[in-house]
């Protein structure tokens, strides 16, 4: 039998080598770390399920959800009509809101149209206060969307 031959000496200014030891998991550093994966994806299929029960909420409601933004639309302009503005132009407006809001949840106006009167809006109340000339154009695209 050969014998294997000694180390060889560090070379000079070098520390000597440590032998080098790889740490082992144990059975309960495993477990855990397997267990945390475990909850992380329930964690994630409990989310994607509260996801997809929001959308399917929305969209069982979106007709009343409309409505309810289109009535929350024509009470701000209303709210920030000034003092030339008629109660007969603010009734008349709110007709006219009432029927495109109600073509809008048939689908009879297109979301361009919607979009263009939120646009109209915006500018609107874009200085806190909508005058009678304002409220008068509403109008008017309300009862002819283009």
């Amino acid at each position: 039998m050969t014998e294997t031959p000694p180390p060889a000496p560090p070379a000079p200014g070098l520390p000597p080598q440590l032998p080098v030891t790889l740490p082992f998991e144990d059975a309960a550093v495993r477990a855990r770390r397997q267990g945390c994966l475990k909850w992380g994806l329930v964690g994630c299929a409990g989310a994607s399920v509260a996801v997809i029960i929001g959308l399917l909420f929305l969209m069982s409601n979106a007709k009343k959800l409309m409505e309810f933004a289109f009535d929350q639309m024509g009470d701000q302009i209303v709210a920030a009509s000034t003092p030339d503005v008629t109660p007969a132009e603010k009734e008349e407006f709110r007709a006219a809101m009432k029927s495109f809001a109600a073509k809008a949840k048939d689908r009879k106006v297109t979301a361009q149209q919607v979009t263009a009167f939120q646009g109209r809006v915006k500018a609107a109340v874009a200085d806190n206060r909508v005058t009678a000339e304002e409220l008068r154009a509403l109008t008017a695209y309300l009862k002819d969307p283009p």
